[in-house]
């Protein structure tokens, strides 16, 4: 499994609560059933002016196809380029479950 922590830099004048609102139903359209996607938060801190997502990947297969995707371009395109940060998962906790990645 691979993680990433994508975070965008949002102008001072953004609408945060158009951005929360926006978010449930981004998930549903775009990210749901998004191939080798495990888990995706959504997360924002408006006192940093940060937007982005924490997500998790069967593969860095996945993770690479995702950004090379029309799909990160586009949100690249609205939001400007973000910092990317990935990591190998060396175990996850989920729901008081231990697993340790293939």
């Amino acid at each position: 499994m691979h993680a990433a922590a994508i975070t965008f830099f949002l102008p001072e004048t953004t609408d945060w609560p158009a951005v929360r609102a926006a978010a449930p139903d981004r998930a549903e359209e775009i990210y749901k059933e998004m191939p080798g996607l495990v888990t995706k938060a959504f997360v924002l801190n408006e006192e940093q002016s940060e937007y982005g997502g924490l997500y998790l990947w069967e593969t860095r297969a996945h993770l690479d196809a995702f950004l090379a995707s029309d799909t990160f371009r586009d949100v690249v395109a609205k939001f400007g380029q973000p910092r990317i940060r990935t990591y190998e998962v060396a175990a996850l906790l989920d729901h008081n479950t231990v697993s340790v990645p293939d």
